[in-house]
């Protein structure tokens, strides 16, 4: 997401954090919290005389019981810090919640993505480059959260995504895994499952398959964000690129509508497609995904705990197919920083240094780490986790795209204006779903509403 510098920066930090060992000092050995509690290592420790209490509000729906895991061992080492977490993300739209939040209840750590954010909240970001974690991070991973020499975010994960498929669902169908690396590869896959759920030749080993795919376009994240992404991908290289443009070529509109179309048809309303504006994220994954009602959905490696809590035997199965945009993602998968961790500018000293001390204790101690990567399930880009990975499939297929280098930017449209990947995007793909647009109308209302908000 940040360009082939940055690309090539995080995927050595991502391959000695999660792929290779000794590439950052000793395996599982911690720099900056590797003592017994985690104020001796932040810059500037809470006083253990003073009680301290800091609200998080953060998006990751899928990593919260984790999250709390770190809260509740934290608060173990230091019983007078009180957190306390509030989760708002899935099907909820964060970035509105976080302006109502900022307003009533201002969070002490809470999220921000790239370009847009780092401007809409700059007077809240506190500086963090005096944290010790930036020195175990590739140097330019933190572009999109600099402000000069300011270092205004924490990196979140390394994430990637893509189609991600139950594999043994499909090679009990008789299609491989590698046959399906390109469009036309994935279009005969999955036309192959079709026929055999159709068929009911899938009926005895899979009683709750009904189709190949679930398509949650209720979510605007799925179908604007995330699925608009390659295409930004071929008009900007990056998310600062995005960021600076005036006007949005557009020129895999085709491509974007394929991919949308592509995915429609595989799912039980394909032929009444405005049915699946009504589909949420929960449906897909853990309604349908997670118990073997579908075959695959459009999701990331962070979907790794939600399956997990419905079903581990479940996640097993899975890997992570490209995008399907012809041309340009065969056999690559978006991968980037997704979010940062920022902490409020504005709380006192000692809520400040608090929160510090817990984010340098999750990502940083030995304890953290564990949690990070066998409870969160996370890839990380820092480099000193020595023999530390992630075991599940969806985080090991992203790890070999980046160690292979068959990666493309994954968070251009975080460079967007602000709101037009959900609110102009995916309300415009809404309409084409529901047959109230045509893909013309798409195009030119998605072009002309990204000139309009830049001017604006």
């Amino acid at each position: 997401m940040k360009g082939k510098k940055l690309l090539a920066l995080v995927t050595a930090g991502a391959m000695c954090a999660v792929a290779l060992t000794g590439c950052g000092g000793n395996p599982g050995a911690s720099s900056g919290a590797a003592g017994s509690t985690a104020a001796d290592t932040s810059a500037g420790g809470v006083p253990s005389d003073k009680n301290v209490s800091i609200n998080i509000f953060q998006f990751k729906v899928e990593a919260k019981d984790a999250f709390q895991k770190a809260i509740d061992a934290y608060q173990k080492k230091h019983p007078n810090v009180k957190i306390n977490m509030e989760t708002v993300g899935g099907g909820d739209d964060y970035g509105a919640a976080l302006k109502t939040k900022m307003k009533s209840d201002p969070p002490v750590i809470f999220n921000i993505g790239g370009p847009q954010d780092v401007k809409d909240w700059n007077s809240k970001l506190e500086d963090l480059s005096d944290q010790q974690w930036i020195s175990h991070l590739p140097e330019d991973s933190l572009a999109d959260v600099k402000d000069g020499s300011k270092v205004l975010g924490m990196p979140f994960d390394l994430e990637g995504y893509g189609i991600v498929i139950n594999r043994k669902m499909f090679e009990d169908a008789g299609v491989s895994y590698d046959s399906m690396l390109t469009f036309d590869g994935m279009k005969k896959g999955f036309d192959t499952l079709k026929a055999k759920i159709e068929k009911g030749d899938m009926k005895s080993k899979y009683p709750q398959l009904e189709a190949v795919m679930e398509y949650p376009a209720k979510e605007t994240w799925v179908i604007g964000d995330h699925d608009i992404n390659p295409a930004l991908g071929q008009d900007f290289k990056n998310a600062a690129e995005a960021f600076n443009a005036k006007e949005l070529p557009f020129k895999a509109a085709d491509g974007y509508k394929k991919m949308i179309d592509f995915q429609a048809s595989y799912t039980t309303n394909a032929k009444n497609r405005g049915t699946l504006n009504s589909i949420d994220y929960s449906t897909s994954l853990e309604g349908g995904l997670a118990i073997e009602r579908v075959a695959a959905i459009e999701q990331g490696n962070w979907i790794a705990p939600s399956v997990t809590n419905v079903d581990a035997n479940v996640l097993q199965k899975l890997d992570v197919l490209p995008l399907p945009v012809p041309g340009f993602s065969d056999g690559k998968w978006p991968v980037g920083v997704p979010m940062y961790w920022a902490v409020n500018k504005d709380a006192d000293a000692d809520k400040k240094a608090a929160a510090k001390d817990f984010l340098n204790f999750m990502y940083q101690s030995d304890e953290g780490k564990q949690i990070i990567i066998n409870d969160a399930k996370f890839a990380v880009a820092f480099d000193n986790y020595g023999s530390l990975k992630p075991s599940d499939p969806l985080n090991q297929r992203i790890m070999k795209a980046v160690e292979e280098k068959k990666t493309i930017p994954g968070w251009v449209y975080n460079g967007a204006p602000a709101t037009w990947t959900q609110k102009v995007a995916g309300a415009n793909v809404q309409k084409y779903l529901s047959g109230e647009e045509t893909w013309d109308q798409v195009v030119k209302n998605c072009k002309d509403q990204w000139k309009s908000m830049r001017a604006s």
